[in-house]
């Protein structure tokens, strides 16, 4: 149950016992009260009928017994003497056979004075209907603000409860920009929604960035060669040379590889994203890593080593890991001039280290398509990626395992 309405429920309960409680007291001192009085009121009759008695003990109902003398008390009464006088004393107060005794005297005409002792059981008198109509009245008032009070308590608790509630549906509603956020003193449930809330927008948020990035760099890669295609074509007819002729076909020819490469390593994300299974483990080799086919696009000044850790073991498919390390390796030979490129894989990293011009806006931009890649495979795989420049020269590409 939440943590408000055990709380409200808690002073409910507590409120009704307290009350309870009070009014049972009152039921027992108020019967303790009528029943000395109604015990004192028979000093009279008594003292009345003391001319008429005999052996100095007199019964004037069957529950009041009268005593002119402390020889005449029964000896369980006569050993808790001495009695205060004109006041109710009792014997064994809260035992069923308890006993109230009044301790009294009056004098004859002939001026000697009688000890009178009255006694009465604690349980010979019970509440006369009007005290008990006073009673029921009182128990009567007592339950219904007993019952308002519970009304209220739990009118605030679901109101507490249904506020929040409805305040996320309006902001729900009104399809804002902002984060969700409800009262502080709402219960730690609904907090934790607006949390959960809060995140899954972000996390909304962010992925649409991503696919409208994704989508503009797609764009981006796939417009060039289209642009270079257009323009190859247009300026064939405009010129007979053969050579001109082969030289244009030429580019046409690369813009469309370009073209294919680009979409094929756009099939092949959906292609491994539709088939992921991040927990087969396999061992990788030094064959998985092709490093012939960068020959031609390496610069004379720059060396292409790659290291892999002996037995060395990954989550990620042959084709996902060519595909990371083609795009981080592409990315590589393409700014650096000279120096070295250094790939080392192991368990549970990757890195692709360059000599090369550093991490700039300018080469972040012309990344971009590669690296969307990267991170969106890297995702899918619970891998890390990090871009970071080097203290000395170029700049560090590194893929860390998330456990």
């Amino acid at each position: 149950m939440l943590a408000l309405t055990n709380q409200r429920v808690g002073y409910a309960l507590s409120s009704s016992s307290l009350l309870f409680t009070c009014f049972s007291l009152y039921l027992v001192f108020s019967e303790n009260t009528r029943l000395e009085q109604h015990l004192m009121s028979f000093k009279t009759i008594a003292q009345q009928y003391y001319p008429l008695v005999e052996n100095n003990i007199h019964h004037p109902t069957p529950y009041i017994s009268a005593y002119y003398d402390e020889k005449a008390l029964p000896r369980h009464i006569a050993k808790e003497l001495p009695f205060t006088k004109e006041k109710v004393s009792y014997i064994n107060r809260y035992s069923d056979h308890g006993l109230l005794v009044f301790h009294s005297s009056f004098q004859l005409h002939s001026g000697k004075e009688i000890t009178l002792y009255l006694v009465i059981s604690n349980r010979a008198l019970e509440l006369g209907d009007g005290n008990w109509d006073s009673m029921l009245s009182l128990s009567l008032v007592l339950m219904i603000f007993l019952i308002y009070f519970l009304r209220r308590s739990l009118q605030t608790v679901f109101d507490d409860l249904m506020s929040p509630i409805s305040t996320l549906t309006d902001q729900l509603v009104d399809g804002r920009d902002s984060n969700f956020s409800v009262a502080e003193h709402s219960v730690d449930e609904i907090q934790r929604l607006t949390m959960h809330l809060n995140r899954y927008k972000q996390i909304k948020e962010r992925l649409a960035k991503q696919e409208m990035m994704f989508a503009k760099y797609a764009s981006h890669e796939l417009k060039t060669p289209i642009s270079v295609v257009l323009g190859a074509a247009s300026l064939q007819s405009m010129k007979q040379d053969r050579d001109f002729q082969i030289k244009q076909q030429q580019r046409i020819i690369q813009a469309a590889e370009s073209m294919h490469a680009t979409v094929e390593v756009l099939l092949n994300i959906v292609k491994q994203e539709n088939a992921i299974d991040a927990s087969n483990i396999r061992k990788l080799n030094n064959s998985d890593v092709c490093v012939n086919k960068y020959k031609d696009t390496l610069s004379d000044d720059v060396s292409l080593v790659v290291f892999v850790k002996p037995n060395c073991q990954t989550n990620l498919p042959k084709a996902v890991l060519n595909m990371v390390l083609d795009n981080l390796i592409n990315n590589a030979i393409r700014v650096t001039t000279q120096g070295s490129i250094t790939v080392t894989l192991e368990d549970d990293f990757i890195t692709v280290i360059d000599s090369g011009c550093g991490l700039t806006a300018s080469t972040e931009t012309e990344h971009g398509l590669g690296l969307l890649i990267v991170r969106r495979l890297c995702q899918s795989y619970h891998w890390s990626f990090s871009l970071t420049n080097n203290q000395g020269k170029g700049c560090c590409a590194k893929l860390v395992r998330l456990q």
